[in-house]
């Protein structure tokens, strides 16, 4: 009697404890958020601005439906400015329309990047690849992540972006602020990979190599509050005069 009654007890807590934790469970506690960052050419001047590709993106592994990322804040290296009147802005109407409906009402140079997403959905549903492109504007130092998928069609979005001033360090100099992350699914999935690269040729975005680093930091806001930051460091060389 002794056993089996101590037995109970220890059943109990392993329950209780199992309990607690779930009931305590928070965005950063689910998640496993990461960020890329990379510019191109890799060999760049150590004091003038020049034109310059740009990648980013974010990664994030968590259950699904779980608690999901609400907001995004990607800080680029101080050596590295936005230029947003190097292109033309596009303020047509794009969402939820097709890639080539969309680049079609927008002028041919505003589309100034592309990359592509993807979206995991309950059952382990994963969608085919979906297609980013990135347009200039509406106005200045705003951007918009338009989004298709042939399997998706009209359930994916456009997302809104606003360049601004980082504010989280010496080491970084403009951010990429998206306040209002997409749901997916009225939030019952999950936005596990979101990337784009934005063209040289786009003359958007410039960089200088007066560091030999270059440091991308995101910064994460989940549908609870709770916040969470990561970074990656990439190198730069100098050119010879």
């Amino acid at each position: 009697m002794i056993r089996k009654s101590r037995f109970a007890v220890t059943i109990g807590l392993v329950m209780a404890l199992s309990v607690a934790a779930i009931a305590y469970a928070d965005g950063v506690s689910e998640n496993d958020p990461g960020v890329k960052g990379k510019v191109s050419p890799t060999k760049l001047d150590k004091k003038k601005f020049k034109p310059v590709s740009l990648f980013s993106g974010v990664f994030t592994a968590g259950p699904v439906p779980g608690l999901n990322p609400e907001a995004e804040f990607l800080s680029y290296p101080k050596n590295l400015k936005f230029d947003s009147t190097a292109a033309p802005f596009c303020s047509a109407p794009i969402e939820f329309q097709t890639t080539e409906a969309a680049k079609q009402a927008c002028p041919p140079d505003s589309n100034i990047g592309s990359g592509e997403a993807e979206v995991r959905l309950p059952g382990g549903f994963i969608s085919d690849p979906i297609t980013v492109t990135v347009f200039n504007g509406p106005g200045e130092n705003e951007v918009r992540l338009h989004t298709y998928s042939q399997q998706l069609e009209g359930a994916t979005p456009t997302v809104f972006g606003k360049i601004v001033k980082s504010g989280k360090g010496g080491e970084f100099g403009d951010a990429l602020s998206v306040p209002d992350a997409p749901d997916v699914a009225d939030d019952s999935g999950k936005i596990t990979k979101f990337e784009a690269t934005i063209t040289k040729a786009s003359r958007v975005v410039l960089a200088r190599c007066k560091d030999k680093t270059q440091t991308f930091q995101r910064e994460v806001t989940y549908d609870d509050g709770t916040k969470e930051t990561v970074q990656i460091t990439d190198k730069c060389k100098k050119k010879r005069r």
